[in-house]
């Protein structure tokens, strides 16, 4: 069994006309997941090349349930709970990071966001690899909850003091 005819990865071969072992893909074979024809959901950009306005996907509890686990697995600990850029590197390390209420990302279309998680901004690294695209819109969804339930507990907290 030690000794028997078989192709190694590289190597050469006296058997295929181009002396390669390895076999070239048959042209126009795409890998399984590798046709990404819905450009909004895998670039957060639209047909004309701008961000989208909305998360491309059918929101409902699910999505938004799978946004808050994905959010405190890779987000919490830099945005904290709440999204106010107060995590452990602010509270360590005083490393200024964005707050998801502050006015400028309020403004954001969704799409831009999935951009920044998708290739990273500033300090931000990207999570292109780690956090795949339907996960990436998830959070969004959850981010955007949070955005809606401060101002909600801020009017709440006024009301409270009053």
């Amino acid at each position: 069994m030690d000794d028997q005819p078989k192709v190694l990865p590289q190597t050469a071969s006296d058997f295929f006309f181009n002396g390669a072992s390895m076999r070239e893909p048959v042209p126009g074979t795409i890998p399984i997941g590798g046709l990404k024809e819905d450009a909004a959901f895998f670039t957060g950009k639209g047909a004309d090349g701008q961000f989208v306005a909305t998360v491309p996907v059918p929101q409902n509890e699910a999505l938004l349930e799978r946004g808050r686990q994905r959010y405190v697995i890779y987000c919490q600990p830099c945005h904290d709970a709440r999204g106010e850029g107060k995590g452990i590197l602010f509270q360590r390390g005083n490393v200024p990071t964005a707050s998801f209420h502050d006015e400028k990302i309020l403004k954001y279309p969704d799409g831009q966001i999935f951009d920044v998680m998708t290739n990273g901004m500033g300090l931000m690294p990207s999570y292109k690899w780690p956090i795949p695209p339907s996960d990436r819109w998830a959070i969004i969804t959850y981010i955007r909850e949070l955005e809606r339930r401060r101002p909600a507990s801020a009017a709440g907290a006024r009301a409270a003091n009053q």
